[in-house]
């Protein structure tokens, strides 16, 4: 502050062609702040003076002096904010500063307590308020229907001529308010109700006004809230447009009636639309419980039902509980008879993900042995759903509704007297009943038409149920000339037909044909939990979302705050990720959806 004093001081005395550089050598000032001795006092210049001051011609000198920004002589810049005043050019365009209509009202009506109290005047909160929401209508009108104003001030008896208003018979009333004439005017009803104020279409007031009595309905739906409005003395034009857009901008109404976003229904993978050995691809799941008798002790059972991707073929093994060692062990079984496997489509069932680990740790364990090498090229992938997201696994999901029906029909013939071998020749039964379904039913009802095309056409080689076959059986049937030529030939052609007649069955979309707009990052969404009430459902951010290939987000990881209490009982915020469907979630972000 010292220095910058002493430059304001040099500039108002004088200017700067009268300056000139004087180095440090020549530069009496310097003995000041570092000290000398008497003997070096006596021999320097500090009583005459730099030598070229005692010359008639001072010389001149372009010294550039480069200062440091570090030094603590250097007084900092000042940082000036500029703000922009913004220009109005409509009192519309002041009105969109307001988010609702008691605060717009509130802010004029400080305006019209300032001019009553310049003409020494005294008036009331409640007497203000009511004239500063009319001075804001009538403000609104003339911007808005300013020629049906003229129109209605040159011949009050014609009225408007405007297409929007004509219907409406509307009148300026004693406060040169836009109102509707209409047909009630003999009707014993409030002078409000029977001639309510104009507003227009497109205008934040009419927003603000639809805002304000969708609040004081309690959020309720749109009919309700009309009525409010009408019945308080406004008539909006358009207002069940713009109604309905408030409400689906309205989170409390999303939260409370929202519906889940949806996403447009995926492509069918590749292990679905093309020809594969059977059970190479598929899906599985658990189902039951079944109840047996062994001796006089009754247990439960389960059942495990994998399904071919390709051609809808279907095995069944039953389980002694839904533990990971019954799982792997019935995993094995099938295996054993149909072959190996190269991806398995679950659900994230804890058993499912114990049979995951399980075989990872299995083949790590056995790293090195050459029966590990031949097991890590038959890899069994396992490729899971998100959680909560059943409908990804429909393929398999109807076939156990398929063998619920089939079994059905069989315990009621047979009795509920089951032991663990009779249950396990009811499922293989319904097994080869479900192998034995038509997937294409065109040519059922034609006579002259090729036989239905089952699973069991490539399983058995057989066109119908399995069944014993009838005779004696001979040891040279096993053993017919080119035998499998006529395998092969079999096989082609169900998978020609296959193509011709089932594939494009799958090729419309059933469910979810439109597209929704993609879940974004910080987006604040509601987790639906059908164990718990609407109300309780929860809130959550989007931390991250799963891009398929056709670029659509059907999957996304969540952060949720779970409220947990202390040993104090203090509410806690616990942080939970979670990874959902975008079925399961409803977006409270208004969009253009």
């Amino acid at each position: 502050m010292y220095v910058a004093n002493r430059v304001e001081r040099i500039l108002q005395t004088s200017c700067p062609e009268q300056w000139n550089y004087v180095s440090s050598a020549e530069n009496p000032a310097d003995h000041a702040s570092r000290g000398l001795t008497t003997e070096e006092m006596l021999s320097s210049n500090w009583l005459t003076g730099p030598t070229f001051l005692w010359k008639s011609d001072i010389p001149t000198q372009d010294v550039d002096v480069e200062v440091s920004p570090d030094d603590v002589e250097v007084k900092s810049a000042a940082t000036v904010h500029v703000t922009q005043v913004e220009n109005f050019t409509s009192f519309e365009d002041r009105l969109t500063r307001f988010s609702s209509l008691h605060n717009a009202v509130s802010a004029v009506a400080v305006i019209v307590k300032c001019c009553y109290r310049k003409k020494d005047l005294s008036i009331d909160e409640v007497e203000a308020r009511r004239i500063a929401e009319r001075n804001i209508i009538r403000a609104i009108q003339k911007e808005a229907f300013r020629e049906e104003r003229k129109q209605i001030k040159s011949d009050p008896s014609v009225g408007s001529k405007s297409n929007t208003l004509k219907q409406l018979d509307p009148f300026l009333d004693n406060d040169n308010l836009l109102r509707v004439g209409g047909r009630l005017k003999k009707a014993e009803m409030m002078y409000g109700a029977k001639h309510p104020i104009i507003l227009p279409k497109r205008s934040h007031l009419s927003n603000l006004v639809a805002l304000h009595y969708h609040q004081r309905t309690a959020h309720q739906g749109r009919n309700l809230t009309i009525n409010a409005i009408r019945s308080s003395g406004y008539w909006i034009i358009g207002c069940r447009s713009i109604v309905s857009s408030l409400i689906s901008k309205c989170v409390i109404c999303i939260k409370s009636r929202g519906k889940p976003r949806g996403q447009k229904m995926a492509d069918l993978p590749q292990d679905r639309v093309e020809p594969s050995p059977p059970f190479a691809y598929c899906g599985l799941d658990c189902f039951g419980p079944f109840t047996i008798k062994e001796g006089r002790k009754e247990i439960k059972r389960y059942g495990l039902i994998l399904t071919c991707m390709a051609m809808r073929a279907v095995h069944i093994e039953m389980l002694d509980d839904l533990s990971t060692d019954a799982f792997l062990n019935g995993l094995r079984c099938f295996i054993a008879i149909q072959g190996n496997v190269r991806l398995i489509r679950c659900d994230q069932g804890s058993n499912f993900i114990g049979a995951k680990h399980e075989l990872k740790k299995g083949l790590r364990e056995l790293d090195g042995d050459r029966v590990a090498t031949q097991l890590l090229k038959l890899d069994c992938e396992f490729k899971m759903n998100p959680p909560s997201s059943s409908h990804m696994g429909g393929i398999w999901e109807r076939q156990i509704r398929n063998v619920r029906n089939v079994l059905d029909g069989i315990l009621e013939q047979s009795g509920t007297q089951l032991n663990t071998s009779s249950l396990r020749t009811f499922l293989y039964e319904a097994m080869a009943i479900i192998n034995s379904r038509p997937l294409t039913v065109e040519d059922l009802e034609c006579a002259d038409g090729p036989l239905p095309l089952t699973p069991n056409n490539v399983l058995t080689m057989k066109s119908g149920i399995v069944m014993p076959p009838p005779g004696k059986f001979e040891r040279e049937d096993l053993y017919l000339s080119k035998r499998w030529r006529r395998v092969q030939y079999l096989t082609d052609l169900f998978w020609i037909r296959w193509k011709k007649e089932y594939l494009h069955t799958l090729q419309t979309r059933k469910t979810w044909p439109k597209q929704q707009r993609n879940f974004e990052v910080n987006d604040i969404v509601m987790l639906q939990d059908d164990g718990f009430c609407r109300t309780h459902w929860s809130i959550a951010k989007v931390v991250q979302t799963f891009v398929s290939d056709d670029g659509f987000v059907r999957r996304v990881k969540l952060l949720k705050a779970t409220p947990d209490l202390d040993k104090n009982g203090k509410p806690l915020q616990k942080r939970t990720v979670l990874e959902r469907p975008v079925h399961k979630l409803i977006s409270l972000v208004p969009n253009s959806d």
